[in-house]
């Protein structure tokens, strides 16, 4: 099938970062048809199989690098509480 001539000329037009980007949507919808489930399944992952996804991902292992530690038990002020007044 012949590319049509709009699209043609935007993918002319395009940076050579742009059209990777739009030859990987492009990947990306070809592949979606062979989905069964277009839906995301939340309800069938428990919470541990869950948080074990997440732990593995490495999504989160910035909040263990030393940098983050900026606060303390040192900062900030005792809190006050409304019947301590």
């Amino acid at each position: 099938m012949p590319i049509s001539k709009r699209l043609s000329q935007l993918l002319d037009n395009m940076a050579p970062p742009e059209r990777v980007e739009v030859e990987t949507f492009a990947a990306f919808v070809v592949a979606r048809r062979s989905l069964r489930n277009l839906s995301v399944l939340t309800d069938e992952i428990s919470t541990q199989e869950l948080m074990r996804l997440v732990m593995d991902s490495g999504s989160f292992d910035w909040l263990d690098a030393s940098c983050e530690d900026v606060y303390s038990s040192e900062d900030g002020e005792a809190v006050k509480w409304l019947s301590e007044s």
